[in-house]
């Protein structure tokens, strides 16, 4: 019979490898969703987004769950709700106006702190305690997102550094203070309320509900005539954050949210990769925001390490 430290192995084992799948779709759906407000609303293209990823979550939470989907606590669904907003209606939308306003490469740096907020949560809410290292990470992370800064002036130094950058910005970041508190809900949940499936799916399903009842006759104005590439770029995008949030609330089963976080933040070098691939007429990627971005996430890890000690 395995002991409880090859149980405990297992099972972060299991959330990393889950937390990199996450990383990977997430990073995916930015660059999709990149190319999908080129001509449709980030609200529009949001809200089709993620009713493809409630389809996605709630097939195998159906399949695995059944019986449990119509047997929760009152007091779960309350919080099924509060995850549905936060996630969908609030926090995927205003990363995907950031994506449209200052693009994918150079929103994701800044979805990058989201550990600082997770770390803050997380040693408030969920009893961890912070590490000598967090005085070594927050400059680190300052710098790498001075970095970014200066990419876009550098890349464009007549055009300056407008409101929409700024709005851009503060809004990356608004998005991921937001999917902090989120995330430490979730972990809340999974940890003895509710499988993670089951969350997963009725947070999905609940956010796509409430984005349909903001938006449904804008949407219907907005996909009047728009190419039907770009109403697939929409569901692609849902499919891979579906399978992303999936394998997120997996992990954060597994793991807590400052051993779940950092790894999460690699999805900015994923954008970065996939973006040079792939976006080459939208991005213009320079060496300083792939070092800012190298900075951000490096930073990241070393405030989560200190969290750990």
């Amino acid at each position: 019979m395995p002991s409880r430290r090859t149980y405990r192995s297992r099972s972060l084992a299991l959330a990393i490898a889950f937390t990199f799948i996450a990383a990977i779709g997430f990073g995916s759906g930015a660059i999709f969703i990149r190319v999908a407000t080129q001509r449709i609303p980030a609200p529009t293209a949001t809200m089709f987004a993620v009713i493809a990823s409630a389809v996605v979550a709630m097939v195998p939470a159906l399949i695995w769950h059944g019986a449990e989907m119509v047997e929760q606590p009152l007091e779960a669904y309350a919080w099924f709700a509060l995850m549905g907003l936060m996630g969908y209606p609030m926090a995927f939308t205003f990363l995907n106006i950031a994506i449209k306003l200052v693009g994918a490469s150079r929103s994701a740096p800044f979805s990058s702190v989201q550990p600082i907020f997770s770390f803050i949560l997380g040693t408030l809410l969920l009893g961890e305690e912070p590490g000598i290292l967090v005085a070594v990470g927050t400059p680190v992370i300052v710098a790498g997102l001075a970095l970014v800064l200066s990419s876009r002036a550098q890349r464009d130094p007549g055009h300056g550094f407008t409101r929409y950058d700024f709005f851009g910005y503060l809004l990356a970041t608004a998005s991921s203070a937001t999917f902090s508190s989120r995330d430490a809900i979730i972990r809340h949940v999974v940890s003895g309320i509710a499988p993670s499936l089951v969350t997963s799916a009725y947070a999905l399903t609940m956010g796509s509900v409430m984005l349909l009842g903001l938006t449904l006759p804008s949407a219907i104005r907005s996909f009047r005539g728009v190419p039907p590439r770009y109403i697939i770029m929409c569901v692609l995008t849902g499919v891979t954050q579906g399978v992303a949030v999936i394998a997120l609330f997996q992990a954060l089963s597994r793991a807590p949210v400052t051993v779940v976080s950092p790894i999460l933040a690699t999805s900015s070098l994923f954008v970065l990769v996939i973006a040079h691939f792939t976006l080459s007429r939208l991005e213009s990627i320079t060496i300083p925001l792939v070092i800012g971005t190298t900075l951000t996430v490096a930073g990241v890890a070393l405030v989560v390490l200190g969290a750990a000690d």
